[in-house]
């Protein structure tokens, strides 16, 4: 028998399915990711890069990571779409919701060591930071 495994992930909740040959779903395992935990305090020897977008001040801490980053967003008017969006260092889409004001937690644990690229955008505005995951 050859098995199939997909996995979601929704909210903070990982979904795998797995299939049999035929393509009929014969489980389904919901595991509850907890939240990130280090966003709240970022370790001494990593650093928290500012920047602003418009009236917007934007923090991306800690970098390098571990798994859990930050992002925080404070000031400035909220009266367009705020999207995060991760990339891979070659250029695939990973990650992309819509950012709130304060700290939108981003878990990184699931991809591979490497460089990303983190784009904040508002509108046709938008800056890009460089992500190191240890």
């Amino acid at each position: 028998m050859i098995c199939l495994a997909v996995n979601f992930h929704v909210n903070a909740q990982k979904i795998s399915y797995d299939y049999d040959v035929a393509g009929n779903r014969i489980s389904r395992k919901v595991v509850t990711i907890p939240p990130p935990q280090s966003v709240k305090q970022h370790p001494p020897d990593s650093i928290a890069v500012d920047d602003m977008l418009a009236e917007r001040t934007i923090r991306v801490y800690p970098n390098p990571t571990k798994g859990a980053l930050g992002v925080e967003i404070t000031s400035g008017e909220w009266d367009e779409d705020i999207q995060l969006i991760l990339f891979s260092g070659q250029g695939v889409r990973l990650y992309h919701a819509k950012a709130h004001q304060g700290i939108n937690p981003i878990d990184m644990t699931v991809y591979p060591e490497g460089w990303y690229i983190l784009r904040v955008q508002a509108g046709e505005q938008r800056k890009e930071f460089k992500v190191v995951k240890n």
